[in-house]
């Protein structure tokens, strides 16, 4: 819906296009919040995004990451996802013929295994796939405890600190820095999902998460490790409050 409170068709019929509804959720959950900011810019130069040129996205992408007036700026892996939103959006409109030039412009590269790429021209050269940054075990341990336990540097719970949930937090942060799932992946398991098959007696278990909750086709095999430091809660440590619940209890984690 525009500012002035109409309907455009035209988006509308993209959303349910057969392009729009085979993402993933969070794909067209992103493409939707990218092209919202474009359609916003758009809008305050007086023009329909079916008007775009090349200038308007060049000015755009200035906007978003170089402007020093906007306290918002983003990096080159942010404009990329954006960039691949307008991409796929004007791809669609071109195809049905809504507009006649796609206003992002393109170039062709050798892909991995030798075929002929068509992507964007304005793909940021800073862009970085990963963003690693590594804690020594006492420093995530100071993290874990100020972080979400409430506790003061000296170690101590915090004066006034109410933390009902703590163990909770606690638990779902574990599960996810160990096994590397996103937080919709680790924050849909269920109860009777949880991992409990110990990997040769050590401290890693082995389970497999939904394929509807993930990005890829089948739900794939994750290590993750349970429990609370050395061992003392075990298992159960992941689901605080289910004490004697019955095993068949589906409560998420």
């Amino acid at each position: 819906m525009s500012p002035d409170y109409r309907v455009d068709t035209r988006l509308a019929a993209y959303a349910r296009s057969r392009d729009f509804r085979s993402c993933t959720p969070e794909t067209r959950r992103n493409y939707a919040t990218d092209i919202r900011l474009l359609l916003d810019f758009l809008w305050s130069r007086g023009r329909a995004w079916t008007e775009a040129r090349e200038q308007d996205l060049e000015d755009f992408e200035h906007w978003r990451r170089q402007e020093k007036s906007n306290p918002g700026r983003i990096g080159g892996t942010k404009w990329d996802r954006e960039l691949a939103a307008f991409m796929h959006l004007y791809k669609w409109a071109v195809r049905n013929k809504i507009v006649t030039r796609n206003p992002v412009a393109t170039k062709q590269v050798m892909g991995r295994y030798g075929q002929v790429l068509t992507v964007a021209e304005g793909r940021a050269k800073d862009a970085r796939s990963s963003n690693v940054h590594w804690l020594t075990p006492r420093t995530w341990r100071r993290w874990i405890d100020v972080g979400l336990r409430g506790h003061t540097k000296d170690g101590v719970p915090e004066s006034g600190w109410v933390g009902r949930i703590e163990d909770r937090n606690v638990a779902f942060v574990k599960v996810l820095v160990s096994s590397g799932l996103r937080r919709s992946e680790g924050g849909s398991l269920l109860a009777f999902e949880v991992p409990q098959r110990r990997l040769n007696g050590g401290r890693y278990y082995r389970g497999k998460i939904s394929a509807a909750v993930t990005r890829v086709e089948e739900g794939p095999d994750v290590l993750c490790r349970l429990g609370g430091h050395r061992g003392r809660r075990g298992l159960r440590g992941l689901l605080p409050g289910l004490g004697g619940a019955p095993r068949s209890t589906t409560r998420p984690v």
